[in-house]
């Protein structure tokens, strides 16, 4: 069942403080919050659990590797540059 494991808590490091897995299965617009795994694989077999309960398509955001921060302000600094006509 969806909420076998929503009054589980953990103290969120987004948010900074308790919160209740049913927050963080459906944070991101009724999708998981990106940090799911990464909070959550101690206390129960999350990973079985979104398999389980959301699509792949769904899913994809969350088990494709993320790009690290430094790569993504570099991006968005030369897609800025482009669109104000400088490189």
């Amino acid at each position: 069942m969806t909420s076998d494991y929503d009054n589980l808590e953990i103290r969120c490091p987004l948010l900074g403080h308790e919160i209740k897995f049913q927050y963080c299965r459906s944070a991101n617009l009724g999708l998981p919050c990106k940090k799911i795994l990464d909070c959550w694989f101690q206390r129960f077999p999350v990973e079985d659990f979104l398999k389980n309960h959301f699509s792949k398509e769904e899913l994809k955001p969350i088990f494709e590797a993320q790009k690290p921060k430094l790569v993504s302000l570099v991006e968005l600094i030369k897609q800025a540059q482009a669109s104000m006509g400088k490189e």
